[in-house]
């Protein structure tokens, strides 16, 4: 299911059922290496290059993924289909790969914890000088 089929109160019900899930795989180094390590761009690659370098990127992550951060992944995808976590832990292999294409489709949930990392990772700003007035 994606986050905008869903109505206000579910949809932020469900971020806040997540976020615990999802800042365990963001915080692990191992995860961020994985996923942030640069391309070697060095040579002109075809799209079927690129689709190479991609898979092979996934096969550093996707282990990491499902071994290290199995219940965070189950525990997702149990929010966003309304299913428990033994439930998607029994269905078939194809529905939960499926679910989970889709979640990495599902631009509204990306984006909103984008957003949330970006920021988060700000530095403050400087204190905004009072108001005229207001002293």
């Amino acid at each position: 299911m994606k986050l905008s089929e869903l109505n206000t109160d579910q949809a932020l019900d469900a971020l806040c059922e997540m976020t615990p899930y999802i800042s365990n795989i963001v915080a692990d180094e191992a995860v961020v290496n994985a996923v942030g390590k640069m391309l070697d761009n060095s040579q002109p690659l075809n799209l079927m290059g690129k689709s190479l370098l991609l898979a092979n990127r996934m096969t550093e992550t996707v282990p990491l993924l499902l071994k290290t951060h199995r219940p965070d992944v189950y525990g997702i995808l149990s929010v966003m289909n309304g299913k428990s976590v033994k439930q998607i832990a029994a269905q078939p292999v194809l529905d939960t790969m499926r679910q989970t294409a889709e979640l990495f489709r599902d631009e509204d949930l990306l984006s909103f914890f984008r957003l949330s990392a970006q920021s988060g990772a700000a530095p403050r700003s400087a204190p905004s000088a009072p108001s005229p007035g207001s002293e």
